[in-house]
């Protein structure tokens, strides 16, 4: 044996001890090993709150269902000012009254709306009672509400008293279960045993064969030719994937996402699939026309509905899935091998957050991306062929039969079409004509389409829009503010940013001066680098347009305050301008693709997380839990019935399209309830509420007859139930 054989062995001898020393380091027991499990009430998705009066004490009485330590509990706290001084104190007590926990935490410092940790060393013994003591001085700060069932999962039972009171819901209260464990250093230091094996087999591999060798092995496997021929297209579907993946955790396992619109959606579609048509109570036996929102997106849900017979919520989460592969495709398409770059934008707050809900903003997106990327072609052709300009229309359309408001694509079409008439007026060529008369035709056949829907509307429903959009009182003051913070806000979505603490405690005077800035540094930055009727510039002419379109109208128009849901459109389409006029001061750098390689991880470990966390958890479907509690809160409601002051959770009016809501005034005659509710075979009022009614004396003689008899006739259960006896 040559002495080169003898050093080898020698090193991977020494490799191999000092794996083993390693080794022997890592699986030694630690000492004092904790595990902490953090346990968490489900929260009342209402704002429904248990407030912390000043010095009125909130206690809660916790009976262990088993042994066990707490090593703190959580407290969800909301109502706290930035200017609030006073303290918060927390105390727990034995049955013996010792005191175990006494901590007294200045307000300011409990982030409001999130969970903040109360740090103890508690042993609870099962079966013994303890009192838990919140005390508010100086601040009023609120509990929220833990709704009938949504403490089970913690290790004690939960009653609350406020300043000696019964409280009959719990409040948001959770635990850490702290329990004695054997962990060794290699659990403590996450992935440190296989890091070191493969760093002992990569070292004995250098030895063996040599460092040189080894390395121009690894450097003829062809990854970077892999990965410009594919990355592209792997980053699209692994964006994809975890964008999905996102979607169905949040937005169905974990969480709903049904606001009073997506409630009008899912009504529509359910109806629909039923083959009711625009009549969206048609399964309540009226004729109500759906007018509020254009047709087009509740006919998606139903078509995904039909396709995969999923039922309402969760096919609008499928359909917002393949609209965003859709999406992705029309940019693989368009982009190139740029693609990846622009899909960025999908990674957006606001985007993801639109995707969450059922909001019809997803789709309006994909056609007004399509509609500017479709103009801007036709603006920068000499002769764009007629295929174009019937594409330019049937997109002009589908904005508007999204959202109402997509009818502004037309005027920002308007400018260029004014644009070319005056060039071609300059040139006084016959030719020069074509392109700004094909363009207002295309504008005329597609704007006449959509008024003659509303027109339909104002036949049908009496309102070409469903409702009155005259303006109502607004705090102007506070609209502007509104506004401030939302352009702020879609400044920093677009990094997948919250607004930063120091810019958040800005006053309103000096938030202007913040977006003024980023304005005037945009302005330039467009000015200097974007050529005219240029694709960048098109989309960047139709974003701004939107905005300006948009403040304009709410100004003039009551409807919600400005927040994301209303510029993430806009934002969407400058942030593909922006990137455009970005690229060629990337593209080639070799930062750029240790930029994609970057992103591409922070998305795998995004998907990962999810995994991790227990986000594909179908076990503990939010949904389904959902589903059961309106199950349990219409029991006692047939079909074809109408509700009397309904307080059964709104989100859930999709899910009995059967049922409608209605109310009684002292004035409404038995005959007028009848007209009214006409579709109804059943009048439900809560019986707590018809005893009220009966005991007011001040309804319609012919109501309280009716509410008596079914008193009488019904003695049981919440509801009471009557016959519309002459409905048709």
């Amino acid at each position: 044996m040559n002495k080169t054989m003898i050093k080898k062995a020698a090193a991977i001898l020494l490799i191999l001890c000092g794996l083993l020393a390693a080794m022997l380091v890592l699986t030694h027991p630690a000492q004092n090993g904790r595990r902490t499990t953090e346990i968490l009430p489900e929260i009342n998705g209402e704002p429904v709150y248990v407030e912390c009066e000043a010095g009125v004490p909130v206690e809660a009485s916790l009976c262990a269902k088993e042994d066990f330590t707490a090593g703190g509990f959580w407290v969800l706290l909301v109502n706290i000012s930035e200017e609030s001084r006073g303290t918060v104190r927390f105390a727990v007590t034995d049955g013996a009254s010792n005191l175990l926990l006494n901590q007294v935490i200045p307000v300011e410092s409990i982030s409001p709306g999130k969970w903040f940790l109360v740090e103890a060393n508690i042993a609870f013994a099962k079966g013994e009672t303890y009192q838990l003591s919140i005390l508010a001085d100086g601040s009023e700060p609120y509990f929220m509400q833990v709704p009938e069932g949504g403490a089970e999962s913690l290790p004690f039972t939960m009653a609350v008293e406020k300043g000696g009171e019964p409280v009959d819901c719990g409040i948001s209260l959770g635990v850490n279960v702290a329990e004695e464990v054997a962990v060794t250093y290699g659990e403590i230091l996450y992935y440190s045993v296989p890091v070191c094996i493969l760093a002992a087999l990569f070292g004995i591999i250098c030895v063996a064969f040599g460092f040189r060798r080894v390395r121009e092995c690894v450097g003829r496997v062809p990854f970077g030719e892999f990965f410009t021929r594919y990355g592209n297209d792997l980053f699209l579907i692994l964006l994809f994937s975890a964008v999905c993946l996102s979607i169905y955790s949040r937005a169905y396992l974990k969480g709903v996402y049904i606001s009073a619109d997506s409630a009008g959606y899912l009504r529509e579609a359910v109806n629909l699939t039923a083959g009711n048509g625009f009549h969206y109570d048609g399964m309540a036996g009226y004729d109500s026309w759906f007018a509020n929102w254009p047709i087009l997106y509740p006919a998606f849900i139903a078509l995904m509905m039909a396709v995969t017979g999923a039922d309402a919520y969760l096919a609008s989460k499928l359909l917002t899935m393949v609209i965003i592969g859709i999406l992705l495709v029309v940019i693989r398409l368009y982009f190139k091998k740029d693609a990846w770059v622009y899909a960025l934008c999908l990674t957006n707050i606001g985007f993801l957050n639109l995707s969450y809900y059922t909001w019809s903003e997803i789709p309006f997106m994909v056609f007004l991306l399509g509609f500017a990327l479709t103009l801007a072609g036709i603006v920068e052709e000499e002769e764009p062929g007629g295929r174009r300009y019937f594409v330019l229309g049937l997109l002009g359309l589908c904005c508007f039969l999204t959202r109402y408001f997509g009818i502004y694509v037309w005027i920002a079409t308007g400018a260029y079409i004014l644009h070319f008439f005056i060039g071609a007026l300059k040139k006084k060529e016959k030719r020069a004509f074509k392109k700004p008369v094909m363009l207002t035709v295309t504008a005329f056949v597609s704007g006449s389409l959509s008024m003659a829907y509303l027109l339909l509307n104002k036949i049908m429903n009496g309102m070409a829009s469903g409702v009155s959009r005259t303006l109502w009182w607004d705090d102007y003051e506070k609209l502007t503010n509104d506004l401030i913070e939302s352009l702020l806000t879609e400044v920093f979505n677009v990094f997948s940013l919250q607004i930063p603490e120091l810019i958040e405690g800005f006053p309103y005077q000096l938030k202007v001066f913040v977006v003024a800035t980023v304005i005037a540094g945009l302005v330039w930055f467009t000015w200097k680098n974007c050529r005219p009727f240029s694709r960048e510039s098109v989309m960047i002419f139709m974003g701004v347009s939107y905005y300006l379109i948009f403040i304009v109208i709410r100004y003039f128009s009551s409807m919600d305050t400005f927040y994301f849901r209303f510029f993430e459109p806009a934002s969407f389409l400058l942030c593909f301008a922006f990137i455009g006029l970005l690229l060629p001061y990337l593209r080639g750098k070799r930062g750029f693709h240790f930029f994609g390689g970057a992103v591409s991880i922070l998305v795998i470990l995004a998907a990962w997380s999810l995994f991790e966390n227990g986000g594909m958890d179908t076990s503990d479907s939010y949904y389904a839990q959902l589903a059961g509690q309106w199950d349990k809160a219409y029991e006692e409601i047939p079909e074809r019935s109408v509700i009397i002051f309904n307080d059964i959770d709104f989100r859930s009016s999709y899910y009995r399209p059967d049922v409608v809501e209605g109310t009684i005034s002292p004035a409404d005659s038995l005959e007028d309830l009848r007209t009214v509710y006409y579709g109804s075979e059943y009048l439900c009022i809560r019986r707590e509420f018809a005893e009220v009614m009966l005991r007011d004396g001040e309804y319609e003689e012919s109501v309280a007859a009716l509410l008596k008899e079914g008193m009488a006739e019904n003695t049981g259960g919440e509801f009471l139930v009557v016959p519309l006896s002459g409905s048709r």
